[in-house]
């Protein structure tokens, strides 16, 4: 059984599956992607300028 037609178009039921596949196919591999580079911000140091802020917050924060 073929999925296309006599004049070689595809059915439209089968390629709307074939999207249907391939947009699932995609979103998978976002998400992998978005997992590894979150798993890979966990692991950066904070940067200097950014920790002596959060430093002087907490010296302001003692002082009240």
């Amino acid at each position: 059984m073929s999925n296309k037609e006599s004049d070689g178009r595809y059915r439209p039921a089968e390629t709307a599956s074939a999207l249907a596949r391939d947009r699932i196919s995609i979103a998978r591999e976002i998400e992998e992607n978005l997992k590894r580079v979150y798993q890979a911000s966990l692991t950066e140091e904070v940067p200097d300028r950014f920790a002596k802020l959060l430093a002087q917050l907490r010296e302001k924060e003692g002082k009240q």
